[in-house]
């Protein structure tokens, strides 16, 4: 699948894992919420025990209680 320009690519597994290709940095993290910078939009993860637990260049992997994803312009 194609990212499309400025985007991320989020694939989620239940509420305990989500993948984000297409991830620009880390803005914000501890284990209540997690903030990613992808092109021109933040996503915020929030719940509880949240983890990186696998950061690359473009890509991050969030492990834990995933309870709300949310998309900011």
């Amino acid at each position: 699948m194609e990212q499309g320009k400025g985007g991320a690519l989020i694939t989620l597994t239940g509420n305990r894992s989500a993948v984000v290709d297409g991830c620009d940095g880390i803005i914000d993290y501890d284990e209540e919420k997690i903030l990613l910078k992808a092109g021109r939009l933040t996503v915020r993860f929030c719940g509880r025990g949240l983890a990186l637990r696998r950061l690359t260049e473009n890509a991050a992997v969030i492990e834990g209680f995933i309870s709300q994803v949310e998309y900011n312009c």
